[in-house]
Formats: structure tokens, sequence, C-alpha cells
């Protein structure tokens, strides 16, 4: 149990911003997946599609590996050397999470790719049967 109400309060906004995170993650690259494999959709739309998803996840990445090693442990890390403990806890925390969003987000689009690919398959085999 936290000792403090500001550690308390801290605890509370990394364990919601984490989820808020994971959830982001999985969508963006469930979005960035959809549109390199879904051919229904126009090419200037998957184009844009994957420009924009692919700037939200580099940008998000980037700002949260500036502020989460110093936000995380309360203290500025710039004045320590680079490759401190504390930095490192925090890089492994967010690639953790950010590999753990690879797996929703392939079988999310998995399943839809597939149901999609087995009615036109389906239709194929109707229409040649006919």
């Amino acid at each position: 149990m936290p000792r403090h109400s500001g550690e308390y309060t801290r605890s509370l906004i990394f364990c919601l911003g984490s989820i808020l995170l994971w959830v982001v993650f999985a969508y963006s690259i469930y979005r960035l997946l959809l549109a390199c494999f879904d051919a229904r959709e126009s090419t200037d739309s998957r184009r844009i599609t994957i420009a924009v998803t692919s700037a939200l996840l580099v940008g998000l990445s980037a700002v949260v590996l500036c502020v989460l090693p110093d936000w995380a442990y309360g203290r500025p890390l710039f004045p320590q050397p680079f490759w401190n403990t504390a930095r490192i806890y925090s890089y492994a925390y967010f690639f953790a999470a950010f590999l753990s969003t690879l797996y929703p987000a392939y079988f999310a689009v998995r399943a839809r790719y597939f149901a999609y690919a087995d009615s036109r398959a389906s239709a194929a085999i109707g229409e040649t049967d006919s």
C-alpha cells in the first residue's frame, strides 16, 4: 500500500494510463494490419490509414519513452547516465506492453480477413457450380 496520497494517485494514473495506452496501441495496430490486408478499401484510403496510424504509433511511442522514465520514478533522469536502471526498466515495460498488443490485433484482423476470404471463396465456388 502506498505511504502517501501522491503515491496512490501516481499508481492509479500509471495503471489506468497503461490500460488506455494498451487499448490505443492494439486498435492502432489492428487498423494498420487491416489497411495492409483488406483489399476492399481504395488504395488511397489504405495509404492514408497506414501513414496516419504509423505516425500515431511512432509519435505516441516517442512521447511515452521520453516521459515514462522520469514520471514513473518521480524525478528527472537526465542528469544521470542515459542507460540507468530506471530507464531500462521503463523501456522494458513499454516494449513488453507494446508486444502484447500484437497478438489481439493480429487475431482480430485474421478473423475479419479470413471471414471475408471465405465468403469470396464460397461465392466463387457457388458461381462455378451453376
